[in-house]
C-alpha cells in the first residue's frame, strides 16, 4: 500500500503531522534517488527531465516540512529551463549535501 493511502484517513490536524513526521524516512529516501536522477539527467544534458524532477521538489519540499527542497526544486526547474549547466551543478552539490545532513539528522543511511 502506497504511504500515501492513510492520508486520506486522518482527520485532525495532529494526526496529519505525525503521519507526515512518520512518512519523512521515505521522503528523504525518495530524494536521494531523485538525486541520482538528477546527476544523470545532467550529465547526459537532459533538461526535460531536470524540469520534472525539479517541479516535484518543489511541489513535495513544503509538504514534507523541507522549505530548502522546495526552494532547490523550483531553482533547478528554473536552471533546467534556461539550460544553464553550472548553476544546475551548484544547485545539485546543494541538494546532495543538504540530504546527508537531513539523512544523518533523522539517522537515515
Amino acid at each position: 500500500m502506497s504511504p500515501f493511502a492513510t492520508i486520506l484517513k486522518v482527520e485532525k490536524r495532529d494526526d496529519y503531522d505525525e503521519l507526515i513526521r512518520d512518512l519523512i524516512p521515505w521522503y528523504l529516501a525518495s530524494e536521494k534517488e531523485d538525486l541520482i536522477l538528477l546527476e544523470t539527467a545532467l550529465s547526459k544534458k537532459d533538461f526535460a527531465t531536470l524540469v520534472e524532477i525539479g517541479d516535484k521538489m518543489y511541489g513535495h519540499g513544503r509538504t514534507y516540512g523541507f522549505p530548502f527542497i522546495t526552494m532547490l526544486g523550483k531553482r533547478i526547474e528554473i536552471a533546467a529551463i534556461q539550460g544553464n549547466i553550472l548553476m544546475l551543478s551548484e544547485l545539485i552539490a546543494s541538494l546532495r549535501n543538504y540530504l546527508q545532513d537531513c539523512c544523518r539528522k533523522h539517522a537515515i543511511d
